[in-house]
């Protein structure tokens, strides 16, 4: 499949890998010069586990599912299928449309993780880290993305959008998740001038905090419009950032964030399942 996301001379495999590892080191950069917060474990502990969970799942999210959405729109134009094209929109429109509508589908699905009894210790994984940082953003269980693809491909072959447009928005999205997910600080004035429109570091690590009320909200990948018009936008002071407790109200030891224990988590009794269950009543 990698040889047929070849659009001119555009090679977009070797675009995903170039941006997803740039967008990294920038913000890692950024994380060491103008930190948020002061780590609570140890960074070569955490990258470590961190980045081989990601290693597993980094290819399966960002790179297999980002060139099958993108074999999916060649296709579709191929074929004439989509509706875009039916009312003639330019690459331009198509994109925001896209953006709109895969944006409206991720934060169904981001909920669904969270009030699913079955989805939600899958999802769990990425919210047992006690920090976050941009080693967070792929901190996500393998099977996450055969959850994700199954609706969200129908909705790129539906919509028919040009394939320039369906990789301006996985772009925006991998560019987004590093962001979002680092300890960047951000002036109060930066953050709140750019929340109406964008996600910010401090809007969705709110999203990690320990306190539930907080957890089951921000869920916005990109865009914070869906929280606010569907309630579930929540704020902090600006200073409280600095000292609220990430993670989760259990599975907090070293052992809960080791690989292995990442891995087999979601399949196995053991601490924090009673809370589990809480949450689905």
């Amino acid at each position: 499949m990698e040889n047929d996301i070849v659009i001119g001379r555009v090679d977009w495999t070797q675009i995903l890998y170039v941006f997803t590892f740039g967008a990294m080191a920038v913000c890692m950069a950024l994380e060491s010069f103008f930190p948020r917060r002061e780590m609570q474990r140890s960074l070569l502990w955490r990258w470590t586990n961190n980045f081989s969970l990601a290693l597993l799942t980094w290819y399966l999210m960002t790179v297999i599912s980002a060139l099958l959405v993108v074999y999916i729109a060649q296709l579709g134009v191929a074929r004439g299928i989509g509706l875009l094209p039916a009312v003639g929109a330019g690459p331009v429109v198509s994109f925001i449309v896209l953006l709109l509508v895969a944006e409206l589908a991720n934060y169904g699905i981001h909920r669904a993780y969270h009030s699913i009894p079955l989805l939600w210790p899958i999802h769990a994984i990425h919210h047992t880290d006690v920090d976050v940082d941009v080693s967070t953003s792929y901190r996500h269980h393998p099977l996450e993305p055969f959850i994700t693809l199954p609706v969200m491909t129908p909705l790129v072959l539906l919509l028919g959008a040009p394939v320039e447009a369906v990789m301006a928005y996985k772009v925006c999205e991998i560019g987004m998740a590093v962001f979002t997910h680092s300890n960047i600080r951000l002036p109060g004035w930066l953050d709140q001038a750019l929340r109406p429109v964008l996600v910010t570091p401090d809007f969705h690590r709110l999203h990690h905090c320990s306190q539930r009320e907080f957890t089951d909200s921000n869920y916005g990948g990109v865009l914070p419009w869906f929280d606010y018009l569907f309630g579930t936008a929540s704020r902090r002071p600006y200073d409280e950032q600095e000292s609220m407790e990430l993670g989760l109200e259990y599975q907090r030891e070293p052992v809960d964030s080791r690989l292995d224990h990442m891995l087999v988590a979601p399949f196995t009794a053991g601490r924090g399942v009673g809370q589990q269950q809480a949450r689905a009543d």
